[in-house]
């Protein structure tokens, strides 16, 4: 429930902050406001995508993909996002996850807030963007190595902790100049 305070927040925020820049006149453009909103979730659950893409595609033998797939064919969403989040550790090679997915995210990000004029895309990319972040540095307080292992499966390179922390600060700080892009 925390994180989906914390998506509530960002939107929330952007959403003041455009109001307060005037780049989101109220009330004549609430359809805007609605389409923040709409991309701001959607952007939010892509990265569920990503898991899903994992159990039926990249390792159907796991036995966690077995149970997360068993949940979704029975409809049971909610018990196969509680899963993921319980064994978030065993995902290694998740797309989303990799450190080349996030340089690609940086130039799209970059890319959408400089060249869209509507909200929903905005949002979208940002919300991915943080929910992504947010899973890192809550994986980095528990898991260093897990961590390591989810970013940098692609490159197959040592990287130190102080590298791993180094690119979190990084990663931490582009979003924030994202977010003053976004505003």
């Amino acid at each position: 429930m925390p994180k989906r305070l914390i998506l509530a927040g960002f939107l929330l925020g952007i959403a003041v902050l455009a109001v307060v820049n005037q780049s989101l006149v109220l009330p004549a453009q609430w359809l805007q406001l609605v389409w923040l909103i709409l991309g701001g979730i959607l952007g939010w659950w892509l990265v569920w995508l990503d898991f899903v893409a994992f159990a039926y595609i990249l390792h159907p033998e796991a036995q966690v993909s077995q149970y997360i797939k068993f949940q979704i064919d029975n409809r049971r969403f909610k018990k196969a996002a509680e899963m993921v989040a319980l064994r978030l550790g065993e995902f290694d090679k998740l797309t989303t996850r990799s450190v080349l997915f996030q340089a690609a995210w940086v130039v799209l990000t970059v890319f959408t807030l400089t060249s869209t004029a509507g909200w929903f895309g905005k949002t979208m990319i940002m919300a991915l963007g943080l929910h992504i972040l947010i899973d890192q540095w809550q994986l980095y307080m528990k898991d260093k190595e897990a961590l390591k292992k989810q970013l940098f499966w692609q490159i197959q390179r040592p990287i130190s902790d102080k590298e791993l922390q180094w690119y979190l600060y990084i990663l931490s700080g582009l979003f924030l100049w994202f977010v003053l892009l976004l505003i």
